[in-house]
């Protein structure tokens, strides 16, 4: 298994420091954000921004597994508004290219808030919108790896409407959790269907509170017996909260999920 961490927010703002103390701490990798609304200020947005990206990544030895685009849960395929439905499309058409030039081969596609696929026709404005993308994300070697609020054979049915081997799931551990599903089986299922992307690791609770790993309702010792039967052997990706010792406390996040998720 390899391990990386979210870059936005857990280390600060420079993009330098959080390359810097995720190879000091020992992660194997970093997610790059594609967070904010005025989305061009993200280095992953422009070839300077990814001509940085790719020194930093090597004079760190960190690799870019993913970039995690959470603008979608703003202004993302499923809206009300068919200008921000067709923005949506020509932003990730460019997102794919950047993240293709950059070496990053997922990009995680986010369903949440006013964004989330639900009912028939945000599940359809979705598959549209996914299936305009499917195409370039196909031919640049990306996956579109889908997060969000639907069990996973809803997003099995999703990938099979959209019909391209370029779109997958990004299963997120903790989310699984306030959201009712069970984390392991929906793990199992998505791995056995070819769906499984890439996998967000971080404890959460009942009520939907963020917390360190070990403090909440995960039940970390299923969800590595889980991922040890499928052969798991890509990354991991923590979204632990952000703390006043963000070395420190994601040291110790480390090495807890190492030691239950690896056995």
């Amino acid at each position: 298994m390899k391990w990386g961490i979210i870059a936005g927010g857990r280390f600060g703002d420079d993009m330098e420091d959080s390359f810097r103390i995720a190879a000091e701490i020992g992660f194997d990798g970093l997610e790059i954000p594609f967070n904010q609304r005025e989305w061009q200020s993200e280095l992953i947005a422009s070839r300077e921004g990814v001509r940085r990206l790719l020194r930093l990544s090597e004079r760190y030895g960190l690799e870019m597994p993913s970039c995690i685009a959470g603008r979608y849960n703003l202004r993302g395929f499923p809206d009300d508004d068919p200008e921000v439905r067709a923005e949506a499309v020509e932003l990730m058409l460019h997102l794919i290219d950047m993240c293709a030039e950059a070496g990053i081969r997922r990009i995680l596609v986010a369903f949440f808030g006013r964004q989330q696929m639900s009912g028939d026709e945000g599940i359809e404005r979705a598959i549209e919108g996914i299936g305009r993308c499917a195409p370039k994300a196909e031919s640049r070697g990306v996956t579109l790896a889908l997060e969000g609020t639907v069990p996973a054979r809803t997003f099995l049915e999703i990938i099979d409407r959209i019909g391209s081997e370029a779109v997958g799931v990004y299963y997120d551990i903790g989310n699984a959790v306030w959201l009712g599903y069970d984390g392991p089986a929906e793990v199992r299922v998505l791995h056995d269907a070819g769906g499984l992307a890439q996998v967000h690791v971080k404890d959460m609770t009942r009520e939907k509170r963020n917390v360190a790993p070990g403090e909440g309702d995960v039940d970390w010792d299923a969800v590595g017996a889980a991922l040890r039967e499928i052969g798991w052997e890509d990354y991991l990706v923590l979204e632990t909260p952000v703390g006043n010792d963000p070395r420190g406390d994601n040291a110790r996040y480390l090495g807890y999920l190492r030691d239950r998720i690896e056995g």
